[in-house]
């Protein structure tokens, strides 16, 4: 994933595409802070559900971003974080999203025999273990919610 990263990140210079080759400045910055952290040195690799995770912590802060920027009325500042999002997620696997993620959602309530909202830790965890991160907890979250009593 690095590679694909650093490839890119040439290519959009060489394109003078400014917004797109500092995204991916700071997606290869995070990349090497995570490998860091984990020990393994600034050229260190991470594994790909690692990277995944740096990835999808990325576009999560600017996803905050955003909704701070619309609620402060900086329209504009939020349509460019809006853009550096779409940017990040060529690199994220394809996630869940509407009448799948629902159809998850509900195939993991059965999974572990789910009764009420008190169970939620439970479906989420069956979820995180048959889908790993692909898919976006928060909303997973309101669907259990809004299925159980």
């Amino acid at each position: 994933m690095l590679e694909k990263l650093q490839s890119d990140l040439k290519a959009s210079m060489k394109a003078h595409e400014s917004l797109k080759t500092a995204v991916l400045r700071s997606a290869i910055a995070a990349y090497r802070n995570e490998a860091i952290a984990k020990e393994l040195g600034p050229q260190g690799t991470l594994s790909e559900a690692e990277t995944v995770t740096v990835l999808k912590r990325l576009v999560k802060s600017r996803e905050d971003s955003v909704e701070q920027f619309t609620k402060a009325g900086y329209t504009d500042r939020a349509d460019q974080e809006r853009a550096e999002i779409e940017i990040l997620k060529v690199y994220l696997p394809d996630m869940l999203e509407g009448e799948a993620l629902e159809n998850a959602v509900k195939s993991a309530i059965a999974e572990v025999c789910a009764e009420t909202k008190r169970d939620l830790g439970k479906v989420m965890k069956a979820m995180q273990a048959t889908h790993g991160g692909n898919y976006d907890g928060k909303t997973a979250s309101q669907i259990i919610q809004n299925i159980l009593p």
